[in-house]
């Protein structure tokens, strides 16, 4: 992990192990990580970006009932947006692929893009 107070200058941090498409929040000094399992949304929260403990259950929101996203849900970003007076939740913008998965053909060919969002991180819509 690095950081960066300018966006041009990069201090190495240290590593943790995620998967793919990470994305973190800073909420009440204290870090949230959303990162991309083989399939779902999991989510990391740490105090000092060293030590992360895993947080809720693995997020895979309709995917059951929904062709669309049947194969795999994927590449979150998540966004505080609750003190937008129009919004007032969390959103997360997700990616969706189906109706088959990626080790059957599908990676790409059908590719949508999702939103959920919460109150609490932990329960979506």
């Amino acid at each position: 992990m690095s950081y960066s107070y300018d966006l041009r200058n990069w201090t190495f941090y240290g590593h943790m192990e995620s998967d793919e498409n990470v994305c973190v929040l800073n909420e009440s000094n204290e870090y949230i990580l959303f990162h991309s399992p083989p399939n779902g949304i999991s989510i990391k929260r740490s105090s000092d970006l060293n030590r992360w403990n895993d947080w809720g259950n693995l997020i895979t929101l309709g995917q059951d009932e929904w062709d669309w996203a049947k194969g795999r849900i994927t590449a979150e970003t998540a966004m505080n947006l609750r003190e937008k007076k129009k919004r007032g939740k969390y959103i997360l913008f997700f990616h969706g692929l189906g109706p088959t998965s990626e080790s059957e053909g599908d990676f790409d060919k059908n590719a949508s893009i999702g939103i959920a969002w919460s109150d609490d991180l932990l329960n979506w819509a």
